[in-house]
C-alpha cells in the first residue's frame, strides 16, 4: 500500500470515528436537532403548570410565590387522569405539598371536655332553723350572715304566748306521770315536734317553773348562709329564721353543652383548678346529670361531689374542669384533619399502598361523634388503610381543577369546576381542618334582613370581645365570649336555603367549636389562641354572609412568633388584641368590609 493510501484510509478511519461520537453524544439527531446543546432538564420543567393550593385559580408556569397569600406554588399532577374519584402525583408534588397519611386505628373513643362551674353548697346538707309557732324574737346571738356555729349552740331566744302555755301543760303532766303517763308522754312530743331538745326539756323540767324566753339551738355544725331575722322581730308560725350549711363538703356545678351531654354520665372523672389556687387539682367525680336543659344557654348542669376538709374551697368560687370520658366499644377513628366537611358530606383521602406512585382515591363517609383530636367512622373505611391527615385540602383543590368529584364538585366530568376566592386564610399548625376549608362564597343577597341583623349582634358581641383582649380584661374576654356564643346558639344552625344553609351550617359548626372553648378557658393566652381562629371564621363569615355597617379586616405579621394573625375592628385605628402591652399598634388594614 502506497503512503497515499494509508494516509487517505487513515483520515477516513478518524472522519468515521468523528462521526459515531457525534452520534453517541448528541443522540443521532446530527446539527439538523434545533434542541442540540440545549437543557432539556429545563424544556421538562418550563412544561409543567404551578399552582397554589389555597387558590387555585392561580396558574404559573414556573415555580415561584402565591401573588394572593404569599404560599409557595406546587406542581399541577401532570399524570394522566384514572377515573373521577383518584388523583396520581409526583413524588415532587406530594413532597411540596407536604402530603402526610396514617392508617386508621381502632380503639374506645374517649374525650376530655373543658367545662366551666363553680363552686354551690350541697343542698342535702343545708338545715333550716324554723319556727313552729308564733312568737317575738328578743335576744339575736348570731347577727350575721356567714358566722361559723356548732350544733347545740344558740342562736337567739323567743317569746311565744303558745310556748308559755306548752311549759305549764309539760310541767302538770311531770308532777302527774305516774298516774297518768300518757298526758306525759303527749306534753313531751309536743316539744320534740318542735325540735327542742332533750336537754331544752329536761331543764325545763328540773327549774319546775315557767321561762318567758326559750332558746332557739343550731341544728347542725357549719356556717350560717342566711339570716332572716332582726331583734324584737314578730315571727309566724313556718318563718325560716336562719339557714346553717355544711361546707365540709361541696358540690362543684358544670355547664354542659348540648353536644357534650353523649359523653358524659354519671362515673366520670371530674379534675378542676380554681382561680383562687390555679396551682392546686382538685378531684371529683361526676353523679347528677340535669335531665332538663337550660333554654337560654342550651346546657345541662352537671354536678360532682367534692371533699372540703381543709375549707379550701368556698361556695360560689369560680372553676375550670375537665371532664374525662370515654364510651365502651372499639371503634373505627381517623384524624379530625383527616376529614373534609362540607354539612352533608364528608370525605377522606385513601392512599393505595400498592401503587407505584403516590395514588389517592376520594372516600365518602359517614361521621360519628368526634373524640379529641380523632372522628369516628362509621362507614366509608376499613382499619389500616392510610388516610390523608395532612394536605388533603391541597389534593381536593387539585381533584377540582381536574374536574373530578371532590368537596365542592358533587358531578365530575361535567365541565370547568368554578374557583371561588378563599380569602387570606392561612394553612396554621394546630388548627382545626375543617376552619381551612370554609369558601369565601357570597350569599348575601339571598339573605333575609332579620338573619343580617342577628349576625351584626353577633359580629358586635366579637368587637367587644376583641376590645377586651385589647384591655387585656380576662374576665371581659371570657364573659363576652360566652355571650357571643349564646347570640350563635340564638341564630341557630338551621335558618337559610340552598347552598346558603350548607354554607352557614358549617360557619355555624366552626364557630361553634372555637367559642365554646374561648368561654370554659382559664387563661387569657389561651383565650387569645382560641380568638385568633374565631376571627379567620369571623371574617369568612362577614363576606359570605354580610352584616349592617363597616368593620375592617386587620392583620399583624408580627403576632404568634410571625406567623402572623387577623382579626376584626370597628375602627380603622390598629389596637392589637394579639399583642396589647408591646406592640398595640403593630399592623395594618387589609379591607374595609361593608
Amino acid at each position: 500500500m502506497t503512503t497515499t493510501q494509508k494516509l487517505l484510509l487513515t483520515g477516513f478511519g478518524l472522519l468515521l470515528t468523528g462521526v459515531l461520537l457525534g452520534w453517541l453524544l448528541f443522540g443521532g439527531s446530527g446539527h439538523s436537532d434545533p434542541h442540540a446543546g440545549h437543557d432539556h432538564g429545563a424544556s421538562a420543567e418550563a412544561g409543567q403548570v404551578w399552582t397554589c393550593s389555597m387558590h387555585p385559580s392561580v396558574r404559573s408556569d414556573e415555580p415561584g410565590s402565591c401573588p394572593i397569600c404569599g404560599m409557595a406554588l406546587i406542581p399541577v399532577s401532570s399524570e394522566a387522569r384514572e377515573d373521577d374519584y383518584t388523583m396520581v402525583m409526583t413524588e415532587a408534588s406530594m413532597r411540596l405539598a407536604n402530603i402526610q397519611t396514617t392508617p386508621v386505628i381502632v380503639d374506645n373513643p374517649s374525650r376530655e371536655m373543658q367545662l366551666p362551674g363553680r363552686i354551690t353548697v350541697d343542698e342535702r346538707r343545708t338545715s333550716y332553723v324554723t319556727t313552729h309557732f308564733g312568737g317575738r324574737i328578743r335576744d339575736v346571738k348570731i347577727d350575721f350572715t356567714g358566722a361559723p356555729i356548732r350544733r347545740g349552740e344558740v342562736m337567739a331566744t323567743i317569746y311565744s304566748p303558745e310556748l308559755v302555755s306548752a311549759q305549764r301543760e309539760l310541767l302538770e303532766a311531770a308532777r302527774v306521770r305516774q298516774s297518768n303517763p300518757a298526758l306525759y308522754r303527749s306534753a313531751l312530743r309536743k316539744f320534740e315536734l318542735w325540735e327542742f331538745s332533750d336537754e331544752q326539756v329536761q331543764a325545763i323540767i328540773d327549774r319546775g317553773e315557767v321561762q318567758t324566753n326559750l332558746e332557739i339551738l343550731s341544728p347542725a355544725n357549719g356556717f350560717v348562709t342566711a339570716r332572716n331575722v332582726q331583734p324584737e322581730q314578730y315571727v309566724e308560725q313556718g318563718t325560716v329564721i336562719y339557714e346553717v350549711a355544711g361546707l365540709d363538703r361541696l358540690w362543684v356545678t358544670l355547664d354542659a353543652y348540648e353536644e357534650d351531654l353523649a359523653w358524659i354520665a354519671a362515673g366520670n372523672s371530674v379534675q378542676f383548678r380554681t382561680r383562687s389556687n390555679p396551682g392546686r387539682t382538685y378531684e371529683a367525680t361526676v353523679n347528677f346529670i340535669d335531665p332538663v336543659l337550660d333554654p337560654e344557654t342550651r346546657t345541662a348542669r352537671v354536678r360532682a361531689d367534692v371533699r372540703n376538709p381543709d375549707g379550701s374551697l368556698r361556695p360560689e368560687m369560680l372553676v375550670n374542669a375537665t371532664v374525662s370520658a370515654a364510651i365502651p366499644g372499639r371503634e373505627m377513628m381517623v384524624p379530625a384533619t383527616a376529614v373534609l366537611w362540607t354539612g352533608p358530606r364528608s370525605l377522606v383521602y385513601v392512599k393505595d399502598p400498592t401503587a407505584d406512585v403516590p395514588r389517592f382515591q376520594v372516600r365518602e363517609v359517614v361521621l360519628g361523634m368526634r373524640s379529641g383530636d380523632f372522628y369516628v367512622i362509621e362507614n366509608g373505611l376499613e382499619e389500616g388503610e392510610l388516610v390523608v391527615f395532612n394536605g388533603a385540602f391541597r389534593i381536593d383543590s387539585e381533584m377540582q381543577l381536574a374536574d373530578r368529584f371532590s368537596m365542592m364538585n358533587r358531578t365530575p366530568g361535567a365541565g370547568a369546576v368554578p374557583v371561588h376566592d378563599h380569602g387570606q386564610m392561612q394553612d396554621r399548625p394546630g388548627r382545626e381542618g375543617s376552619d381551612r376549608q370554609m369558601e369565601i362564597i357570597d350569599h348575601s343577597a339571598r339573605i333575609p334582613n332579620d338573619f343580617r341583623v342577628e349576625v351584626t349582634g353577633l359580629v358586635q358581641t366579637y368587637l367587644e370581645l376583641k376590645d377586651a383582649l385589647v384591655a387585656s380584661d380576662f374576665g371581659e374576654a371570657r364573659q363576652k365570649s360566652s355571650e357571643a356564643k349564646q347570640k350563635l346558639d340564638a341564630i341557630g344552625e338551621h335558618r337559610l336555603d340552598g347552598d346558603a344553609h350548607t354554607a352557614w351550617m358549617q360557619a355555624w359548626n366552626n364557630l361553634q367549636g372555637h367559642l365554646r372553648p374561648m368561654a370554659a378557658s382559664g387563661d387569657i393566652e389561651t383565650l387569645r389562641a382560641e380568638f385568633r381562629y374565631l376571627s379567620d371564621l369571623m371574617v369568612v363569615t362577614v363576606k359570605s354572609f354580610g352584616i349592617e355597617g363597616v368593620v375592617y379586616q386587620q392583620y399583624c405579621p408580627m403576632a404568634f412568633g410571625d406567623e402572623g394573625a387577623f382579626w376584626l375592628s370597628g375602627e380603622e385605628q390598629i389596637r392589637n388584641p394579639y399583642l396589647p402591652e408591646t406592640m398595640l399598634g403593630c399592623g395594618e388594614v387589609i379591607e374595609r368590609i361593608e
